[in-house]
């Protein structure tokens, strides 16, 4: 037995008791450091609200919101890659995050409701009673048709389709050239940089931030590339098929 008063060396001394409640913070920290690993790279949230948007706007199926970062939810990304001008990974990366919540947003203003990016149970009424007052069937999925009437364009190609004739020309005689154009300069795609010019966007417009003149949103936007790209065509060329047959040879345009 140690003498009343005497003083222990520090290397004696008994380890203070933590009180209950940090002890517990204490456990779960480290339980949470060995399992790190192999958490998923989805949150079951983020995964959650992500099914239910790609459901909203008709990707993917109501039965398929889960939580799961499945194939069905892989696939229905990679459908909506397609669609608006991505690289078809089926990854739900930030670039995808963008374009989703920018779709919904749509949606939502044409609906009359908050547009907040996220497909929950408000924006379903708001659509429900949008598809029931312009005589669509009612079930408050936007998918091709009701996007079709609301005048939200599905996917990249549909925007073109739609600009090439707000800019006065026929959608039959021109679209199919501005097709073939795109296809061999981004293949439509949003982000397609040339590695050895620096040209950018689906117009492959060089520099990149000439498109600026179109929208402050140009580096992301496809329908503001596609309207700079049209502005162009129509300013240099006078019509999609003459810029094709340009490219056709020269290989640029």
């Amino acid at each position: 037995m140690i003498p009343t008063g005497t003083t222990l060396p520090a290397s004696l001394r008994p380890a203070p008791r933590l009180p209950l409640a940090r002890a517990a913070l204490v456990l779960i920290a480290a339980l949470l450091a060995v399992l790190a690993p192999s958490i998923p790279a989805h949150a079951l949230d983020s995964t959650t609200w992500l099914q239910r948007n790609l459901a909203g706007i008709g990707y993917l199926s109501a039965s398929a919101v889960d939580g799961v970062y499945g194939t069905q939810t892989r696939t229905a990304v990679r459908s909506f890659q397609h669609d608006n001008g991505l690289a078809e990974d089926g990854d739900y990366g930030s670039r995808t995050e963008l374009a989703l919540h920018n779709k919904v947003k749509e949606v939502q203003r044409k609906a009359g409701a908050t547009a907040d990016g996220a497909y929950g149970d408000a924006t379903k009424a708001k659509v429900t009673a949008w598809q029931q007052a312009n005589g669509l069937s009612a079930d408050g999925i936007t998918g091709p048709a009701t996007m079709d009437a609301m005048r939200v364009a599905r996917t990249v190609r549909i925007t073109g389709q739609w600009k090439t004739a707000e800019h006065g020309w026929s959608v039959s005689g021109q679209f199919g050239c501005l097709d073939n154009l795109w296809i061999r300069e981004s293949e439509w795609q949003v982000y397609a940089t040339n590695p050895t010019s620096g040209a950018y966007g689906i117009p492959q417009s060089l520099p990149g931030d000439k498109m600026s003149t179109a929208g402050a949103d140009w580096q992301t936007n496809p329908a503001t590339q596609i309207e700079w790209g049209l502005d162009y065509i129509q300013s240099r060329y006078g019509t999609p098929c003459a810029a094709w047959s340009f490219w056709q040879s020269h290989n640029w345009y």
